[in-house]
């Protein structure tokens, strides 16, 4: 599905960095109920269409598939390739469904900051073992709601070479599965150093079908969490692959 053309976007990194929390007790997950809801934020319910409207529009060319692949209901983690700011916001504004992505702590100051917290976007500090970023998530899942993040952990080539472990905790201790999305030519579309998209470049945000993740016999366990992390890294990276080739 195409949806028009641009829209000006609020830049935000999402990396995952909770690797070194791998192997720490998992979070209390709430059960579900009318007690226990999915987040959903004034940003989501009244500024979300609008602008989505002139992203696409005004700002950008962008084309979305695979939105069937995106379950109406239920916990889910987005895991995505990450090679430019305009990953987080393009996910979080062009889902179907009220994402909330892992973002560095760094980003949230002044005006942009509160815009994250408003749009009900996690917090989260790369330098040490974030438990308070890593309960918040699992109880957001455990509530049936959806988790975006970017398991390379910050922006790179976006080749899915290497992914951080924090993915396959989450995925594991949030019994939920994992859905693929490929950010397509953004990194074109916003080159670093760049202040405002390119119109001119096209992009694409292409949602994989989901995919359960084998909880291991110890879920604690360091190792048996990196294996699961490797799984994950070879699906997004062959939905990558396959959302790149042509239609």
């Amino acid at each position: 599905m195409r949806t028009g053309n641009g829209r000006r976007v609020m830049t935000a990194e999402s990396p995952d960095a909770m690797e070194a929390g791998a192997g720490q007790p998992p979070a209390r997950v709430p059960r579900r109920g009318a007690a226990s809801r999915p987040y959903r934020g004034v940003a989501h319910r009244v500024l979300k269409p609008p602008v989505r409207f002139v992203l696409n529009q005004i700002v950008m060319r962008v084309t979305l598939q695979g939105l069937e692949h995106v379950p109406a209901t239920g916990p889910v983690i987005f895991a995505g390739n990450h090679s430019s700011l305009l990953d987080g916001p393009l996910v979080v504004i062009e889902s179907p469904r009220t994402v909330r992505c892992l973002v560095k702590s760094e980003m949230y100051g002044g005006i942009l900051g509160m815009l994250l917290t408003i749009a009900g976007q996690i917090p989260v500090d790369r330098g040490r073992p974030d438990r308070a970023a890593l309960h918040t998530a699992l109880d957001e899942l455990g509530r049936g709601g959806v988790i975006g993040v970017f398991p390379e952990g910050t922006r790179g080539t976006g080749e899915l070479e290497t992914v951080q472990h924090g993915i396959a905790y989450l995925a594991v201790h949030g019994r939920c599965p994992v859905l693929p999305v490929a950010c397509i030519d953004t990194a074109r579309a916003l080159p670093k150093g760049a202040r405002w998209p390119r119109r001119s470049v096209p992009t694409r945000v292409v949602f994989g079908r989901p995919f359960d993740v084998v909880v291991p016999a110890n879920p604690r366990s360091r190792r048996a969490l990196a294996a699961v992390a490797e799984d994950i890294r070879l699906r997004i990276a062959d939905h990558l692959v396959r959302a790149r080739l042509p239609s």
